[in-house]
C-alpha cells in the first residue's frame, strides 16, 4: 500500500468517526464554548472504541471492523438525531475549520518527517508493535498476549485498542498505521491543547486573534520546545553538539538530565528518565505514556470548562460522568495519567463558577466523576493485575499486615537520598518558572487586593519561604525552586477574585505539584527507584505547565501597558526561542539530515535486511488462525540481531510465541506473584525445548516453529537462547515435525498432518 493511499484511507475512517461523534464531543464541552472542536479529534476515535471495547469485554461483542462500523452508524445516528430534536445550537464552522486546519496540518507535518526513518526498531517499539499486532487481529478483549501464549496482555493497552480501530476501519496495515497513529497522537494532542489553552482565555475578553496566538502557543511549548540542556551545551561547545550524533548527543541525552545518587547506598547511581513531547515524538516510540497525551489533554479541556461555566444541575453531572468515564479510559490507557485527570476533575467541582455547594453537593459531584472512571475502565479492572504494590524487601510483616498502611507501603517508597539538583531542575523546568513568574507578576500589578493580602501576611509568608529554603538546602532544592511559584499559583488560586487568573494558577500548581511529588515519593515498580515516577509525572506536568504557560503569557502581556507590549512580547519570543533549539538538531540527527525519505512503512527495513525473515512474517500472517501458537528464540528485552529485534516474527504478526521479551513480561506480571520469573524461564526452557528438537507435535501446544538466524545462532548478549547446530533441525523432522516454509536459512516447521503445508492459494 502505497503511503498516499494509507493517508487517505486513514484520514478519510478518522474523519467519518469525527463526524458521527460530533454532536457528543460537542455536548460533552458545551463549557469551553468554540473551543471544544478542538476535541473532536482526539474524543471522536476515543469514544467509539471505548463503547465497542466495553461491549466486547463485558458482553463479549466481537470487536471488529464490521462493528466498529455499525457502532459509528448506530450511535452516530443517535447523537444527530438527538442534536435536532433538542433544537441545539448550530455548531461554528469557522471553529470547526480552523481547529481541522490545524490539525491536518500537523497530522501531514508529522507524517513528512515519520517517513524518513519509520523503521519499528530500536528502545520499545518492536514491543508496542507486538501489542498493536495482537489487537488488530484478535477480536477479543482484551487479546491475546503476543509474548505470553495463553495469556492475555497485563499492560495498559487501550491506547492500542484506539489505534487498532482505525487499523480496522482504514484497511491499512498495522506497520504503516504504527506511524500514521504517531502522526495521529502528534495532531490531536495539538488540538487539544490549543482547546485548553483557549477554555482557560475564554472567561476574558480577548480579541480573537490573541487567542489564537495563546492557542498556538501551546501547540508550539507542547511538540516543539525542549528543555534547557540543548541551548546550554551549543553555548558551551556549539561543534561538538552538532557532531555528536542522535544518541551520543542532545538527540537522545537531553531526555536523561536527572541523574540520582546514592539512591540505596553510597555510590549507587541511578539515571532518570525526564521525556518531553518533542524528544517521544522525535524518538517515535508509540508508547503509553505517548498516545495518552490527547486525552489528558482533552480531560483537562473539559475539567476547565466545567470549572469556568455555569450549566443546569443535572446536564452537569452527566457530563461529570462523561468527563470521569474518559478519566477511568486513561488507567487503561496509561495509568500514570489517570489519578492527575481525577483530581483535575475533583477541583472542577469546588470552582466557583459551579452550582454545586457545600461539601454535600460536592460529594455527591465527586461520586459522579468517580463512578464515571470505574464503569469506563470496568473492562480492564477485571483483567488487570498492577505490577506495583508488591512488598518491598526489609519491611516487617507486621506492618504490610496493617489495613491501608500495607497497601501504601508497598505501592509507595519514600526519597531519602537527595532528590534532583537545582541545576537539574533549572535544566528542565526553567521556561515553566520563568513563565509562572511573569504570570504571578502581572496577577499582582492588576490586582491591588491580593497584593494587600498578601502584604498583610508577609510574617506567615516569609516563615513559609525560609522553611521551602531551609528543606531545599539540607534535603530537597525542589522544596524551593518548584515550591515557591507552586506555593504562589495556590495563592492566587485561593484569594484572587478574577477566574482566569484562579484558572491559570490552577493549572500551574497542578503542573509544579506533580513535579514535586517526584521529588518526594515513588512507586515500588521492578526498577525500585524513581526513575518511572520522573519519567511519568515530569511529562504530564510538561503538558500542564504548557498549556498554562500559554495562557499566562498572554493575560500578562494583555495586561501590560501598551507602551510596554512590544518589549513584552519581545521577551516572550526570546524566551520561547531558547526551547526551540532541541527540536531542528533532534530531527536533524534522527532523519540523517533529511537525506532520503523512504516512507511510512515501519517494517520494510526486515525486508531489506532479513528477507528471509520478512518472507517467515508475512507467510504466517497469511496461514495463522485464531488460538494458534509460534515456537521461535526466548528473547532478551531491547536486543537486535543482524538488525532484526528478537521476537520479531510474533511482534510482527501479532501471533503468541511461548515466550517473548522475558524482561518485559515480568515487569509486566510482576503484580501476579513470586514465581513469575520462574514460570518465564519454564517458558523459555520450554521453547528451547522444542527448538532443540526434543518435543514432538503431540506434546506442546504450537502450531508453527520459526527457524532462523536467530535460533540457530542465538545472542552472545542473551543468556535466555543458545547457538543450535542444523541437527536439531533433523532431529525436529524425525519427532514429526516438517518444514512448510524455506527460504534462505529461514523456515517454518508444522506439525506432519497440519493444513499449513498445503500450498497458498
Amino acid at each position: 500500500m502505497s503511503d498516499l493511499e494509507a493517508i487517505v484511507r486513514w484520514y478519510l475512517a478518522l474523519t467519518l468517526v469525527s463526524a458521527a461523534l460530533l454532536p457528543f464531543v460537542a455536548w460533552s464541552g458545551a463549557g469551553l464554548g468554540s473551543a471544544r472542536f478542538g476535541l473532536v479529534r482526539p474524543l471522536g476515535i476515543t469514544t467509539l472504541t471505548a463503547i465497542v471495547w466495553w461491549m466486547a469485554g463485558l458482553l463479549r461483542l466481537p470487536f471488529t471492523g464490521v462493528t466498529l462500523a455499525i457502532a459509528t452508524i448506530v450511535f452516530g445516528a443517535a447523537g444527530w438525531v438527538l442534536w435536532w430534536r433538542r433544537g441545539s445550537p448550530r455548531f461554528s464552522l469557522r471553529s470547526i475549520a480552523a481547529f481541522e486546519a490545524l490539525w491536518l496540518l500537523l497530522f501531514l507535518a508529522y507524517a513528512w518527517f515519520r517517513g524518513f526513518n519509520p523503521d519499528i526498531a530500536n528502545t520499545e517499539k518492536p514491543m508496542e508493535i507486538a501489542l498493536l499486532s495482537s489487537i488488530s487481529r484478535s477480536s477479543e478483549v482484551p487479546a491475546p498476549d503476543p509474548w505470553l501464549a495463553g495469556s492475555t496482555i497485563n499492560y495498559y493497552y487501550f491506547g492500542f485498542q484506539i489505534v487498532a480501530s482505525i487499523v480496522r476501519l482504514s484497511g491499512v496495515p498495522a506497520a504503516i498505521g504504527f506511524n500514521l497513529a504517531l502522526a495521529t497522537v502528534f495532531a490531536s494532542a495539538g488540538t487539544a491543547a490549543a482547546a485548553a489553552t483557549a477554555g482557560l482565555l475564554r472567561t476574558v475578553r480577548l480579541r480573537r486573534h490573541v487567542v489564537l496566538v495563546g492557542a498556538l502557543l501551546a501547540v508550539v511549548l507542547l511538540l516543539v520546545s525542549g528543555n534547557m540542556e540543548t541551548t546550554t551545551r551549543l553555548v558551551r561547545d556549539p561543534v561538538s553538539t552538532i557532531d555528536a550524533g542522535w544518541w551520543d548527543g542532545v538527540g537522545w541525552q537531553a531526555s536523561r538530565v536527572v541523574v540520582d545518587e546514592d539512591v540505596h547506598q553510597a555510590g549507587d547511581e541511578r539515571q532518570t528518565i525526564n521525556e518531553f513531547p518533542a524528544f517521544s515524538f522525535v524518538l517515535g516510540d508509540l508508547h503509553p505514556h505517548v498516545i495518552a497525551l490527547p486525552l489528558l489533554a482533552s480531560v483537562l479541556a473539559l475539567a476547565i470548562g466545567l470549572a469556568s461555566s455555569r450549566t443546569h444541575a443535572r446536564s452537569r453531572r452527566w457530563r461529570l460522568f462523561v468527563s470521569g468515564a474518559l478519566a477511568g479510559l486513561l488507567y487503561a490507557t496509561n495509568s500514570w495519567d489517570a489519578p492527575t485527570a481525577v483530581v483535575l476533575l475533583l477541583a472542577a467541582v469546588v470552582s466557583p463558577a459551579s452550582p454545586a455547594r457545600g461539601w454535600r453537593s460536592w460529594l455527591l459531584e465527586w461520586l459522579v466523576v468517580l463512578a464515571g472512571a470505574v464503569v469506563a475502565a470496568l473492562p480492564f479492572l477485571l483483567h488487570f493485575v498492577a505490577p506495583v504494590g508488591v512488598p518491598p524487601q526489609g519491611v516487617p510483616r507486621w506492618l504490610l499486615n496493617v489495613p491501608l498502611v500495607g497497601t501504601v507501603v508497598s505501592t509507595f517508597g519514600i526519597v531519602t537520598w537527595r532528590p534532583s539538583s537545582v541545576g537539574e531542575l533549572l535544566t528542565v523546568h526553567a521556561v515553566w518558572i520563568a513563565t509562572c513568574v511573569a504570570f504571578i507578576g502581572s496577577v499582582l500589578a492588576s490586582d491591588r487586593g491580593l497584593l494587600a493580602a498578601m502584604w498583610s501576611r508577609r510574617h506567615v509568608l516569609l516563615g513559609v519561604g525560609l522553611l521551602q529554603f531551609g528543606i531545599a538546602v539540607a534535603w530537597m532544592p525542589a522544596a524551593f525552586v518548584i515550591g515557591a511559584p507552586l506555593g504562589f499559583a495556590i495563592w492566587v488560586v485561593l484569594r484572587s477574585t478574577q477566574p482566569e487568573n484562579r484558572l491559570v494558577a490552577a493549572v500551574f500548581a497542578s503542573g509544579f505539584g506533580l513535579i514535586l511529588v517526584a521529588e518526594v515519593v515513588y512507586f515500588q515498580d521492578v526498577f525500585a527507584d524513581r526513575m518511572n515516577t520522573v519519567f511519568k509525572l515530569y511529562l504530564q506536568a510538561w503538558l500542564l505547565l504548557a498549556i498554562a504557560s500559554a495562557a499566562g503569557v498572554v493575560l500578562a502581556i494583555q495586561r501590560t501597558r501598551p507602551r510596554y507590549r512590544l518589549l513584552a512580547s519581545s521577551a516572550l519570543v526570546v524566551g520561547v526561542a531558547v526551547t526551540l533549539s532541541y527540536t531542528p538538531l533532534s530531527t536533524y540527527g534522527w532523519t540523517n539530515g533529511f537525506n532520503e525519505r523512504v516512507g511510512l512503512n515501519g517494517e520494510q527495513y526486515i525486508a531489506a535486511t532479513s528477507p528471509d525473515d520478512f518472507a517467515a512474517i508475512e507467510w504466517i500472517r497469511d496461514r495463522a488462525e485464531r488460538g494458534d501458537v509460534i515456537v521461535e528464540a526466548p528473547g532478551c528485552s531491547y536486543d537486535v540481531i543482524a538488525g532484526v529485534p528478537m521476537n520479531r516474527v510474533s511482534a510482527f504478526s501479532g501471533v503468541p510465541t511461548l515466550v517473548g521479551w522475558i524482561g518485559h513480561e515480568q515487569q509486566w506480571r510482576r503484580g501476579a506473584g513470586n514465581d513469575v520469573w520462574g514460570m518465564l524461564q519454564r517458558r523459555a526452557d520450554e521453547a528451547n525445548a522444542v527448538l532443540d528438537g526434543s518435543i514432538p507435535p503431540d506434546r506442546t501446544n504450537a502450531r508453527f516453529i520459526i527457524v532462523g538466524r536467530q535460533e540457530l545462532e542465538g545472542a552472545a548478549s542473551c543468556d535466555e537462547v543458545s547457538p543450535r547446530s542444523a541437527e536439531a533441525l533433523a532431529l525436529m523432522q524425525s519427532n514429526g515435525w516438517v518444514v512448510a516454509f524455506e527460504q534462505g536459512g529461514t523456515r517454518i516447521l508444522v506439525p506432519a498432518d497440519d493444513r499449513a503445508i498445503a500450498p497458498r492459494r
